[in-house]
């Protein structure tokens, strides 16, 4: 007699559990094919940014579009009458052109729509001349010479106040004209202009150097008495004759901050103790070291009266 199957009234879960391939089967192999093609499409179809596969803009030397003040002579800025000047020619807007291109574009791009190289590394970004709100003091003819004879300094736009006042009016024609409705001044703000500023009288331009020019002829200025200074420390081995160069070599660290801080300060450490007071007050910054305050008083004198030899 050939045996029936035997069939369950009811399923059971638990042996489910134990072995799900039994009620899925095949379909793991399905959902997981599934889930690899979605995945292949979508980094298939990222765009150059999800790849990171943009090139990033790398700048050669940084340091070339970080401003300084220019350097500039002495000179007398002639005079101008401003109701000619503030109303655009062709002679004014080809200088204007010309000025823009030399002191403007490397910041606001040549079209004016801000994207000169050297704006890259501002923050805030130079203005988009072509848009007619977000104007710091505004896109009246005023407003405009008010911003090149100041400058901006929290947004970086320097001041171009060595320019002529009637070039300055050439540059504020030329950046109106970027402006898609450009404001008209009343009578009033144009005659403020020469009551702010006095233009019709001219104006003097004092002579200035570059922040780091000036930094380097005043490191220039301390270095010869330096320099006499080191070749005795460099002599000074052992038991020197002159115990305050062989303090000096034992306890300072850099000659140079020790000693042009002594030269601005010549009255002060005239005396023994005033010298103690400046270097003791702030020794790192001196280029000193610390344990200097440990000296005893016949130290501090010898030390004293090498350094004033050397500042005087």
């Amino acid at each position: 007699m050939t045996q029936q199957p035997h069939y369950n009234e009811e399923i059971d879960f638990r042996d489910l559990l134990r072995s799900p391939r039994k009620l899925f089967g095949f379909s793991y192999i399905f959902f997981f094919t599934l889930f690899v093609a979605v995945g292949i499409l979508y980094a298939w179809n990222l765009n150059d940014i999800g790849k990171n596969g943009a090139v990033p803009l790398v700048l050669e030397d940084s340091s070339a579009f970080v401003r300084d003040i220019p350097m500039q002579s002495a000179s007398v800025l002639p005079p101008v009458n401003v109701n000619q000047v503030v109303v655009p020619n062709a002679d004014l807007l080809s200088r204007g052109r010309e000025l823009f291109k030399a002191n403007c574009s490397s910041c606001h791009g040549d079209n004016g729509m801000g994207d000169g190289p050297a704006g890259l590394l501002l923050n805030p970004k130079p203005r988009n001349f072509h848009q007619a709100t977000g104007w710091t003091n505004g896109a009246k003819i005023s407003a405009i010479y008010q911003t090149l004879q100041e400058g901006i300094i929290r947004n970086g736009m320097a001041s171009y106040s060595y320019l002529p006042p009637a070039d300055r009016f050439a540059l504020i024609h030329v950046v109106r004209s970027f402006h898609p409705a450009p404001p008209a001044d009343t009578p009033e703000e144009i005659a403020g202009l020469e009551t702010t500023y006095q233009l019709s009288k001219g104006s003097v331009v004092q002579a200035q150097i570059p922040i780091r020019d000036a930094m380097r002829r005043i490191a220039g200025e301390s270095s010869p008495g330096n320099d006499s200074m080191m070749s005795r420390l460099a002599s000074t081995k052992g038991e020197a004759q002159d115990p305050g160069a062989r303090l000096f070599a034992l306890y300072v660290k850099s000659p140079e901050r020790l000693l042009t801080a002594c030269r601005s300060k010549r009255e002060v450490i005239a005396s023994t103790e005033g010298f103690i007071q400046i270097v003791t007050a702030n020794p790192a910054a001196l280029g000193v070291r610390a344990s200097v305050a440990a000296l005893d008083a016949q130290h501090w004198s010898s030390l004293h009266q090498f350094v004033l030899a050397e500042v005087q």
